[in-house]
């Protein structure tokens, strides 16, 4: 294969991913088509989608794979796993939150968002291949943590979700609703803060206070 064929092979791959959050924006995963995203990508042949993707829920899963920086540690979990706490918790935020910043990725957070809740099938996707994977390393990343002694020991899975969750809710509060005041906080405060209250609440000096 030439270079030639390799970036027209990237650039028709990019399309259809371009075409596919624009359609499950308006349409949803359910009731989007691989027609549908055809049409949205330039008129392209439905068929063509399967030589780039098995199905729609592969190709909905690539989406969020290569819009979310947070599963480049996913795949790479080492290069996190020898970080000191502060500089480990702060690549994991900063790597969550960004994911959800960029407009297309807002959008796509809100189609998550949306089928997540109406259909228990796409929930089931979604945990399966992104969440369970994402706090499966997180929570590795704390237990190891523990080992060396740098964390009191604790229920790794609850903090996961109380960490990660507080980032969350500034999401949901900036992108989502809109509050005047999230709006104003930067991402480098957001993250700033919730690793400075995960810290301070689990290290070991916080426990014999």
């Amino acid at each position: 294969m030439t270079v030639k064929d390799d970036s027209d092979t990237r650039d028709r791959r990019r399309r259809i991913l371009d075409a596919a959050l624009q359609v499950f924006g308006t349409k949803g995963f359910q009731k989007a088509t691989n027609r549908d995203i055809a049409e949205a990508a330039g008129g392209i042949s439905p068929g063509l989608i399967y030589h780039y993707f098995k199905d729609k829920q592969d190709l909905f899963l690539c989406m969020l794979r290569e819009r979310a920086a947070i599963m480049a540690l996913v795949d790479h979990p080492q290069q996190l796993m020898d970080l000191p706490l502060r500089q480990g918790l702060t690549l994991i935020g900063r790597s969550y939150l960004t994911m959800m910043r960029v407009p297309e990725n807002v959008a796509l957070f809100r189609i998550v968002l949306a089928e997540t809740l109406h259909f228990p099938e796409v929930a089931t996707m979604i945990r399966q291949h992104f969440v369970d994977r994402v706090f499966g390393v997180v929570r590795a990343y704390l237990q190891h943590q523990i080992d060396l002694g740098r964390l009191r020991p604790h229920d790794t899975g609850v903090s996961v979700r109380t960490f990660l969750g507080g980032i969350l809710i500034h999401v949901i509060a900036r992108e989502v609703l809109r509050q005047p005041e999230a709006l104003q906080i930067s991402d480098d405060q957001i993250v700033a803060l919730a690793v400075e209250i995960f810290l301070h609440g689990l290290s070991l000096e916080a426990e014999e206070m």
